[in-house]
């Protein structure tokens, strides 16, 4: 079976447990024609009280900031289990085109045996079964985006992602997962990846995003948390990560060279490296990474979603658990080919 293979199915074991943690592997240098990987955030979410069948449908509220440099090459995803399978779900940035922002809506299972006949999606996600589904469209960095996961059939689900500002919803895809696969669990992980490869940290493109609090109107409705963990794989303290928890959100800044297009704006002077982080085992089980990078706790400061409460008190119990293996563990899978397709 194939790292990428593998690693997936650890994922969905992880989400299962919540035990499970996976210590990355930093890309290939010579695998990426002497590139860097760009690395990962890894952020986790929970929606405590989610009934014991689990969740007909979740809204990830997502921002995507001006700030990010306008062309392909990082995620920002939140990824959600069901009782049998997993999938994942967010924003792409995309270059500008005729005067226009664009972005890229992703909405993936990585379930065997799940089919699909929307035009916006194809079989098979990240070199593994399961279905991909993706679109571009015109977007507006710095408006809240309202990413949903619906199911609209027994084993159907639709993703879409609906500005907050001017009520534009784009419809990114469905697909059907096999029969009994159940519903959404109430508490999995998510990531900021820097997929495309750069010559060396110090270029990376600017990423930043708010990761809003997930809600369900199942239960009578429900709110819960998102958090961001740390920074893994490539860049480990050479990306200018710092991310700030607050509220029931958090707001993740990474990479250095940010503006429209390819055009640069603004670079913030990079810290000095430190000594590589150690190459581990794609596969191998253990404590979760030590270096984090920048991330402060901050209620409130700098975010687009604020507040107190319970919410914001559970985000790291379930959420930062499974995020340690989950989370790591999908992102990471990635790494090996270094590229996203129209279709995520």
């Amino acid at each position: 079976m194939s790292v990428v293979g593998t690693a997936r199915r650890c994922a969905v074991a992880a989400a299962a447990v919540g035990l499970l943690t996976v210590t990355p592997q930093s890309a290939s240098a010579s695998a990426a024609g002497h590139l860097v990987g760009g690395g990962n955030v890894s952020v986790g979410w929970s929606i405590p009280h989610t009934p014991a069948s689990g969740l007909t449908n979740i809204t990830f509220p997502l921002t995507v900031n001006r700030a990010t440099a306008h062309e392909a090459g990082v995620y920002f995803a939140q990824q959600y289990s069901f009782a049998h399978g997993a999938g994942y779900t967010g924003l792409q940035p995309r270059s500008n085109s005729g005067g226009r922002e664009r972005l890229h809506g992703v909405f993936s299972t990585f379930t065997a045996g799940a089919s699909t006949t929307d035009a916006n999606c194809h079989l098979g996600a990240d070199n593994g079964p399961g279905v991909s589904c993706g679109v571009d469209f015109d977007g507006v960095y710095g408006h809240r985006y309202a990413i949903t996961v619906t199911r609209t059939g027994t084993d159907t689900w639709t993703g879409k992602a609906t500005d907050t500002v001017t009520g534009a919803s784009t419809h990114i895809g469905t697909y059907s997962q096999p029969a009994g696969s159940g519903n959404i669990q109430g508490s999995q992980g998510g990531f900021v990846e820097y997929y495309a490869g750069v010559p060396s940290c110090s270029t990376m493109p600017r990423a930043d995003a708010v990761f809003g609090g997930p809600t369900t109107t199942d239960a009578g409705g429900l709110s819960g948390g998102t958090k961001a963990n740390y920074e893994y794989g490539d860049c480990v303290g050479r990306s200018n990560y710092h991310a700030v928890n607050g509220g029931t959100g958090t707001h993740v800044t990474r990479g250095y060279v940010s503006g429209s297009g390819s055009r640069v704006t603004s670079r913030t002077t990079p810290p000095p490296s430190p000594s590589p982080a150690p190459h581990t085992s794609p596969n191998s089980v253990g404590p979760a990474p030590q270096s984090k990078g920048s991330v402060t706790v901050s209620p409130g400061h700098g975010l687009a979603e604020t507040g107190s409460g319970p919410a914001a008190q559970i985000a790291g119990a379930a959420a930062g658990l499974l995020a340690v293996g989950a989370g790591a563990l999908w992102a990471t899978r990635r790494r090996s080919r270094l590229r996203h397709t129209s279709n995520g």
